[in-house]
């Protein structure tokens, strides 16, 4: 089985790997393909989260359950042959989290960032193959749509958690997304969707394609955020994951009264934001994380439905032996450049 492992450093190989051998409760993912996340360039760059090596990265994952053992879980088992994506948190069970609802905040180590065992297991993404077992959570996923499009549903997942589940985005309602990448385009799908009166991408200019992405689903992008008027404000504002700090501050002065922000900025800086505009302005903040396993399902839902409005999404498809000089291409700087890369183990790409 070949897989690009991480070795710490800056440094993606490409090696053959021992393929995994799942025992009688297992099962076999045969990846198809496994979306990019800017944490795994950041990670190669040397400034993303900390990680163990050597590591399979990857955890934006679709395939196709095989192998499945005589003991699996039934839920395992009847998914056999079927395509799925996975849930990237492999929940404990047991935690506070976990026992809420709330599996997506486990702390338990998650696909794609998990040491590569090669005596028997393999959990990351840019392989051909990885393990599933009971924590596994799997969702499926129609068979007609391109790799490019089903690995999509990630990010729009973040966007339904975010807008719809945290935010309650109503019809009608103005909507604005800091951050030019492909998670403030899937952002603007979710919003579009939800038939919001307007939607407006503001970020980066380096963030090109998903300013371009954004513009053909029939958004706006508006360039660098700034303090608005008062009569000019937003009933929603998010933040998207890569934008930078201060961008927290200005979503807090472009929301409307009584409007909800949605922090979802992974940045450990401080934003500059102003409490008292919270107080005044009567405002909703919530912090954003992730997507649900019930976020995952409505997004399969919007993309299959909205697949015509994706058309311009672009979407590049890189095999094994280009991934790591593509992922490295996708910050200008530290700014992402917005694009949906996906690595497959074909050595062809493809672009939408």
């Amino acid at each position: 089985m070949r897989g690009l492992v991480f070795m710490g450093g800056g440094v993606l190989e490409l090696q053959e790997l021992p393929a995994p051998r799942p025992d009688a409760a297992e099962a076999i993912l045969r990846v198809e393909g496994s979306a990019v996340c800017i944490a795994d360039v950041e990670t190669l760059c040397g400034y993303g989260p900390v990680m163990g090596a050597p590591l399979v990265l990857g955890h934006e994952i679709v395939g196709v359950v095989e192998d499945v053992g005589d003991d699996a879980a039934p839920a395992l088992k009847a998914l056999r042959g079927r395509r799925v994506l996975i849930d990237d948190a492999r929940p404990c069970g047991v935690c506070d989290w976990c026992r809420d609802g709330q599996r997506r905040f486990c702390k338990s180590p998650r696909y794609g960032h998990i040491v590569h065992r090669p005596d028997r297991q393999n959990w990351g993404g840019y392989a051909e193959e990885l393990t599933l077992d009971s924590r596994s959570v799997l969702v499926p996923v129609p068979d007609g749509l391109s790799i490019e499009l089903a690995t999509f549903i990630f990010p729009v997942a973040s966007g339904v958690e975010w807008l719809m589940l945290d935010a309650n985005v109503c019809a009608g309602e103005r909507v604005a997304i800091l951050g030019t990448s492909r998670m403030g385009a899937a952002c603007a799908l979710v919003a579009l969707h939800q038939k919001a009166s307007q939607v407006i991408l503001y970020g980066d200019a380096r963030g090109v394609d998903a300013i371009r992405a954004t513009r053909a689903m029939g958004a706006s992008t508006g360039g660098e955020p700034a303090v608005r008027a008062s009569g000019d404000l937003f009933d929603v504002v998010i933040v998207v994951t890569e934008a930078p700090p201060h961008y927290a501050a200005l979503a807090v002065e472009m929301a409307a009264p009584r409007g909800r922000v949605v922090l979802a900025c992974t940045s450990m800086e401080p934003s500059g934001i102003v409490p008292e505009l919270i107080r005044r302005k009567g405002l909703t903040l919530k912090g954003g994380r992730g997507a649900s396993e019930g976020a995952l399902r409505t997004a399969v839902d919007i993309v299959t439905a909205d697949a015509g409005r994706l058309s311009g999404i672009v979407g590049e498809s890189y095999g094994f032996e280009a991934a790591e000089s593509a992922l490295k291409g996708l910050l200008n700087g530290r700014a992402a450049r917005g694009a949906h890369v996906v690595i497959v183990s074909d050595a062809s790409r493809r672009v939408l």
